[in-house]
């Protein structure tokens, strides 16, 4: 629930779409040959590496959309490009978590460093977008949608290692349900007013609970640590963001959408 405002923009340059049409062909590929590596050892059924596929393309598609009309730079930088690594790890990750097949010790170990080498990635690509000139709201959104995404799929691996029960799983809700109420509460469709410390507040917030769903996929975490850990970051983290944002929510001085709330760059 970042403060994220993507002003309209002119149509992108052609050679924008075809430097990130290039980018995305060979991401797919990666991850088309990461994932038949998968099946050919036999971690991972050809049907759940096709579903993590799909959404690797789904992801994909989705930001070429956005990326056409709301990305206000002539290339694509190399923050997006990082995210790009952490939607595919976060798509391999999901397509042995939709395997049925129980995972082993030595594949949770895996998974979890698999995890944490990109949560260390979701703090480069801010600072390479910084760098280069090229920070954007249009990042910004990108890397909160690859967040929850990650997110969603940790907590799903968590339920399948059997290491927290099943309520785990509103964890990597939340951000799906906040959409979903968006839709029935007009007042949620304002956008946030855009304050740093808010917005780090919500990136750490994102990062606390990507630490303890890895903490509770690993091994060597007891058992009761782990749903120590995960109730934690359902509970308490979670409600210090709601209660900071309700805040500008109630406050009736939320600017009304503008023009940024159609075609798609909100």
């Amino acid at each position: 629930m970042m403060s994220i405002r993507l002003a309209l923009l002119p149509s992108s340059s052609p050679a924008l779409i075809r430097e990130a049409r290039a980018v995305f062909v060979r991401a797919f590929g990666i991850a088309g040959t990461a994932a038949s590596l998968l099946v050919l050892t036999g971690a991972v059924r050809a049907l759940a590496a096709m579903a993590g596929l799909m959404l690797f393309a789904g992801f994909l598609v989705a930001v070429e959309r956005q990326l056409a009309g709301c990305h206000p730079f002539p290339r694509l930088g190399a923050a997006n490009r990082i995210t790009l690594i952490r939607a595919m790890s976060a798509c391999l990750i999901a397509s042995r978590a939709l395997d049925p097949a129980p995972l082993s010790s030595t594949e949770r170990w895996v998974l979890a460093a698999l995890a944490g080498i990109a949560l260390l990635l979701d703090g480069a690509d801010g600072w390479a977008a910084r760098r280069q000139g090229l920070a954007s709201a249009f990042g910004a959104r990108f890397d909160m949608e690859t967040d929850a995404f990650a997110i969603a799929v940790l907590a799903v691996a968590v339920v399948k290692a059997a290491a927290v029960p099943s309520w785990v799983l509103a964890i990597g809700a939340m951000r799906y349900l906040y959409l979903v109420a968006r839709c029935l509460f007009p007042v949620l469709r304002a956008p946030l007013p855009a304050r740093a410390f808010a917005d780090r507040r919500r990136k750490t917030i994102a990062v606390v609970q990507s630490l303890a769903l890895i903490a509770a996929l690993l091994p060597a975490t007891p058992a009761g640590w782990a749903v120590a850990v995960a109730a934690s970051a359902l509970g308490s983290v979670p409600a210090l963001s709601l209660r900071g944002d309700a805040t500008f929510f109630g406050s009736g001085t939320l600017s009304l959408p503008g023009a940024s709330d159609h075609m798609g760059c909100r």
